[in-house]
């Protein structure tokens, strides 16, 4: 008889404990059911604002890089530096704070055969103007016009006007490009 109960006592305590482990197992699930739930939310809550942060980053990026990618194609193009390039930028860059407008006009300057160093003193000469008059003449617009006064022979665009607020004559300046340019 005492063997019975203490075997229906182990009964008794095993259908229980059998019990309890249902209990716990079915508790872990939910527990694992939830933090399922809580996972996809912050999934949903986290990553897609990180996502849409990279997204924006690299469309943030896209027109820089262009820039980039077109000065650096110019320097190859004119077989000039990069380094001293990329040490113009980074001065541009400090005068004006405009990306697009730097890489214009240095583009433009590689493109008139500025390269190297006389890139470095053509960016400092014309930053100087940027800088004696920064709402009305551009980095951009004074570098086209040095190209284009280059190319022409006489004084043009921002760059004759430069000139002319610098307080020089821009008829004698055309004379002395044109004698400059007899002369190589």
């Amino acid at each position: 008889i005492r063997a019975e109960q203490e075997l229906d006592g182990l009964r008794s305590a095993a259908a229980e404990t059998s019990n309890s482990l249902g209990k716990l197992a079915s508790n872990l699930s939910g527990v694992g059911n939830q933090l399922t739930d809580i996972g996809g939310k912050l999934t949903a809550g986290v990553t897609a604002p990180i996502a849409a942060g990279f997204t924006l980053a690299v469309e943030g990026t896209r027109e820089l890089r262009g820039d980039l990618a077109k000065l650096k194609t110019n320097v190859d193009t004119a077989g000039g530096s990069i380094e001293l390039t990329t040490e113009a930028l980074e001065y541009l860059e400090a005068v004006t704070g405009e990306t697009d407008s730097n890489v214009e006009a240095l583009s433009n300057l590689l493109q008139a055969g500025f390269t190297d160093n006389q890139l470095l003193e053509a960016v400092d000469a014309l930053s100087g103007a940027v800088i004696k008059f920064p709402d009305t003449l551009k980095i951009e617009g004074l570098a086209d016009g040095l190209e284009e006064t280059l190319a022409t022979g006489a004084g043009v665009g921002p760059f004759a006007e430069m000139i002319e607020r610098l307080g020089y004559n821009l008829d004698d300046f055309n004379a002395g490009l044109a004698e400059a340019s007899k002369r190589g």
